[in-house]
């Protein structure tokens, strides 16, 4: 009985997510959708699946789990969105079972109740609802195994230890074993990692445990876990160091002082605490604060939180560990979001939903064990009261997942509802232009992208946009001139280079294209292939043939099966003496 009352709330639990995420089933791809998958070319090439995991410039981030089930899912819906959207769901309800199966694991009361918390709060929706969050869905899910099978490997490993004076227990089958275990925690982790580097801060949510669970952190407890913490730093570090390099994550924008980023930290915190407790106003991008640390009122979420833990920590032989063991595992599962680390997304805000993900789960597990633990006993009818209250709480969020989940619809629909909520936030109206501009409104798509620009003056995307629109008008010097803007604001911009680079070739500037390319190449990017083509053509109207052939196959290397380079490379072969074309790179 005790199984089929298991078997039924686990069905419930999977379907009202389901039903809270139907308008997310029946969404389409928005904003980065498209270089994660809908043209990302690594999905489709040959080698392209040996690229994901070897070239940590094949894609945006070096994340290649994900961009392997997308490899896969391609194979089996193409981009039908309703596939990966449903992954995306499925993921999240097996995350919200694990979660519930971690805290009967750890003799946590409320399970059920965190996973149904967790499975259905709105804050949770641009993770589950945005397929490029699949960084998300897919790393907690992994996150969770990994943190099954380690606890397993520890009963494991104290079960065939035995207590002193008595005989170990016999051996059981070898998938059960404390080594097997602690690999396929290993094994979980690592792939984890490689889904989003945010699963980093596992190994020290078990010494949390540990702390938990006895009331000290022994070298025992500790040891287990040194490759863990080997292994999540060096990709932690490698993911940092990728969105400085190569996704642009450097410059003003990211310039805060050390104690503006205890500021921030505090700020974000206090955010997303907030929008835990009551999650009304939801938007996909937040107004971006201004950080001043000589400001002493912008301090208090700081001092508070400080406070806060320092009071735990006096407290914690009076009421137990449990409160301050929740407060740092959710003030650590935040901290690779509390602006510590540069991410390209505080160019326009300092929070978003999916920065919490994980902290959801923290949130949840926590809120449930604690309420009841204080009901326990209590009398029957306190207790039915309570139950009753957590049923009207858990609907209503799942009413308010449902109208969130609606807002990813389709671009325009995402940015409509987010410049409702934050109508001063530049980068949506530079991207809700894009896609009115994608979809044949150019001047609709123009009005934007001056609005972009004239609530920041130098928003390069914007640029970027309005010079792509002069072009198509053959406007090639107003392109220009946009362009010349861009790359003032930001010198380094491959992005900037390669397109003024472009735009001087079309114009017979051969010169002023050469440097260019020759700029962007100094920058490594994902756009090196395009400089190196483009360089390629340029050296051909100069005549150096020779040149512009390493250039081609240089494009060819940095992006194999790139059309472009390989029917350039055909064409200037010939003109060397080579009587046929050299066979596509694989």
């Amino acid at each position: 009985m005790r199984n089929r009352t298991g078997l039924v709330l686990a069905a419930a639990l999977v379907g009202a997510v389901v039903v809270a995420y139907l308008p997310a089933l029946r969404a389409g791809f928005v904003w980065n959708d498209d270089t994660y998958l809908t043209r990302n070319a690594t999905l489709d090439e040959a080698g392209g699946l040996r690229r994901i995991w070897t070239d940590p410039r094949a894609n945006e981030q070096y994340y290649p789990a994900v961009f392997t089930s997308f490899w896969l899912e391609k194979r089996l819906w193409a981009l039908h969105p309703f596939g990966y959207h449903l992954v995306n769901v499925l993921l999240h309800a097996g995350s919200a079972l694990l979660l519930w199966w971690l805290l009967r694991r750890l003799g946590l009361p409320g399970g059920w109740f965190a996973a149904a918390l967790f499975a259905l709060h709105p804050v949770g929706v641009e993770s589950v609802a945005w397929v490029t969050e699949r960084k998300n869905t897919l790393s907690l899910l992994l996150t969770l195994l990994a943190a099954h099978a380690y606890l397993a490997s520890a009963s494991a490993r104290d079960a065939r230890a035995g207590p002193r004076g008595r005989r170990p227990a016999p051996p059981g089958p070898w998938y059960r074993t404390p080594r097997a275990l602690y690999g396929a925690a290993l094994a979980f982790f690592t792939l984890a990692l490689l889904a989003k580097t945010t699963a980093a801060v596992l190994p020290a949510v078990l010494l949390v445990i540990a702390w938990w669970r006895t009331g000290r952190v022994r070298w025992a407890d500790a040891r287990p876990l040194v490759p863990f913490f080997v292994v999540g730093a060096a990709l932690a570090l490698n993911t940092a160091w990728l969105e400085r390099a190569m996704v642009g994550a450097s410059g003003a924008e990211w310039s805060l002082s050390a104690l503006g980023r205890v500021v921030l930290a505090g700020r974000v915190l206090a955010f997303y605490l907030g929008k835990l407790v009551w999650p009304a106003g939801l938007a996909f991008i937040y107004p971006r604060w201004t950080i001043d640390p000589a400001a002493w009122i912008q301090w208090l979420p700081a001092l508070a939180a400080l406070a806060a833990v320092a009071a735990l920590v006096a407290l914690r032989r009076r009421i137990g560990r449990g409160p301050l063991a929740a407060s740092l595992l959710f003030g650590g599962v935040l901290f690779p979001a509390m602006g510590f680390f540069n991410v390209y997304a505080m160019r326009y805000s300092y929070v978003a939903d999916h920065f919490a993900y994980q902290a959801v789960a923290v949130f949840a597990a926590a809120l449930a064990a604690g309420v009841a633990g204080l009901l326990e006993g209590k009398g029957r009818a306190l207790r039915a009261a309570a139950a009753a209250a957590g049923v009207l709480v858990v609907a209503t969020l799942a009413v308010l997942t449902f109208r969130q989940a609606r807002s990813f619809r389709d671009a325009d629909t995402l940015w409509r509802d987010t410049l409702a909520a934050n109508p001063a936030c530049f980068m949506c109206r530079n991207n809700y232009g894009y896609s009115l501009y994608t979809r044949g409104r150019v001047a609709d798509a123009v009005a934007e992208f001056e609005r972009s620009l004239r609530l920041q003056p130098d928003n390069v995307p914007a640029l970027l946009n309005l010079a792509r629109v002069d072009e198509d008008r053959d406007d090639l010097d107003g392109a220009i001139a946009r362009l010349r803007v861009a790359r003032r604001v930001e010198p380094d911009n491959t992005t900037v280079m390669v397109n003024l680079a472009t735009d001087y070739t079309k114009t017979g500037r051969y010169d002023e294209a050469k440097v260019e390319y020759r700029k962007a190449l100094a920058h490594p990017s994902a756009n090196d292939y395009l400089a190196h083509n483009g360089l390629g053509v340029v050296l051909v109207h100069e005549g150096d043939v020779a040149g512009a052939v390493e250039q081609f196959r240089a494009a060819l290397a940095a992006k194999p099966g790139y059309w472009m380079a390989q029917a350039n490379l055909e064409k200037a072969l010939p003109r060397l003496g080579v009587p046929t074309a050299e066979p596509p790179q694989p």
